[in-house]
């Protein structure tokens, strides 16, 4: 006898008084009914703010904001996504704050970084010792300006700060700079 719990229909029960195909085509329409309700709620879906989202393309460099990733494994996330040479802008404050899979994703993917804001001397240190070319920004202006003058024709151009803080004010900052260029 079937649990309530997990059908609460009992349509299985009623297996043996109905043919298999009955129940089949039953189950079936169920089926359906789901996928079209998932179908219908998915398709308002407008995705999520700052979390790889293609801001625009400027003679031939895609400009991605990804202010929600504010951790290494979420950054490491992004760069794993990257299909195309990336320059990378972060606020990353601490080589405590890097993960492996996170430097191996860098040495792969990234071939340049500007580091933005306050930055650790630790961190810029790391950069000259993986061979990655690096940079030092104070403001987001500056930052992404520099990201443009770095990248050539086919790269990205990613805002993954790697560090927690404001992820509206600042992805709303890298949008308003990559519009200035």
């Amino acid at each position: 006898m079937a649990n309530n719990k997990s059908n609460n229909f009992k349509i299985f029960e009623l297996e043996k008084n109905f043919n298999n195909t009955m129940v089949s085509s039953i189950n079936d329409r169920l089926i359906e009914i789901r996928k079209k309700n998932i179908a219908q709620q998915l398709s308002g879906f407008q995705g999520c703010g700052h979390k790889l989202e293609k801001v625009t393309t400027i003679n031939g460099i895609d400009f991605v904001d990804d202010a929600s990733s504010d951790n290494s494994d979420a950054t490491w996330f992004s760069l794993q996504r990257m299909n195309k040479p990336t320059v990378w802008i972060t606020n990353l404050d601490s080589v405590n704050n890097m993960s492996d899979n996170l430097i191996n994703a860098i040495l792969e993917k990234v071939k340049f970084v500007i580091l933005q804001g306050v930055y650790n001397s630790d961190v810029y240190n790391l950069f000259d010792e993986l061979d990655i070319p690096s940079a030092k920004e104070g403001n987001m202006e500056d930052a992404v300006r520099q990201a443009f003058y770095a990248a050539e024709k086919g790269y990205s151009v990613l805002y993954s700060p790697c560090s927690t803080g404001p992820t509206e004010d600042r992805g709303r900052s890298f949008k308003v700079a990559v519009a200035q260029l």
